[in-house]
């Protein structure tokens, strides 16, 4: 038995605005949590495309970082991607979750509707990690997402 994650999120911007931020290499450090205090972001690679792999390492400061990797196998701009998603947890000796994640941007309301489904965890707490992990990174996101469009 395998867990999913589902999250919808409804953004005051463009499915374009919401694509091109949640892929944007400038946006990963802080869309990680760059400008949090006491954590440490490190984007490696952004490479948003059929093939491509974007890597970024993270976590507290005085820790081995986090490697998060995504090796994507659908870029269809603004409507859907879809992604290996990796993440090694350096705490756990190096144990690594492996799960696919699709992600669609929908135009709702004026806005997007954000929607992500990611399959594949065995251990349920895991599901529930990256859920609260997922949900900070999407709250960071929509106040991105203000920021670009107030300027």
């Amino acid at each position: 038995m395998t867990y999913e994650l589902r999250i919808e999120r409804q953004f005051d911007a463009s499915p374009e605005a919401v694509f091109d931020a949640f892929a944007d290499r400038t946006a990963q450090g802080v869309l990680h949590g760059a400008e949090q205090q006491g954590w440490n972001v490190e984007v490696i690679q952004t490479d948003v495309r059929v093939g491509g792999t974007s890597i970024v390492r993270m976590g507290p400061e005085g820790r081995e970082p986090d490697t998060e990797t995504r090796l994507y196998s659908v870029v269809d701009r603004p409507h859907r991607l879809e992604f290996r998603y990796s993440m090694e947890l350096a705490e756990e000796s190096g144990r690594t979750l492996d799960t696919d994640v699709t992600v669609t941007f929908e135009d709702r309301d004026g806005g997007t509707l954000f929607t992500m489904v990611e399959t594949g965890f065995e251990i349920e707490e895991d599901r529930d990690g990256f859920m609260e992990g997922w949900s900070e990174y999407l709250e960071t996101l929509g106040r991105l997402l203000k920021t670009r469009h107030d300027t």
